[in-house]
């Protein structure tokens, strides 16, 4: 369970980090450090994308790969 005292610090710490971005950080943390640690991880640049093994946001490296699942299918 996440203290709402660190998580606070956090959200004016890392301001510059979009709402939603954050609030799904949050979500998906188990602990005070581990949101510290995905939050201070986030990628600058966009498209991000959630990855599963790393716990972490990572770059997208391929935005298109979502058209050509969808080309693949009709």
């Amino acid at each position: 369970m996440l203290d709402e005292k660190i998580v606070d610090k956090l959200r004016k710490k890392y301001s510059d980090l979009h709402p939603l971005l954050f609030q799904r950080s949050v979500e998906r943390a188990k602990s005070n450090g581990d949101l510290f640690d995905i939050v201070d991880t986030v990628p600058d640049k966009y498209p991000l994308s959630w990855d599963e093994k790393e716990n972490r946001w990572s770059l997208l490296a391929d935005p298109y790969i979502v058209q050509q699942f969808l080309s693949d299918f009709n």
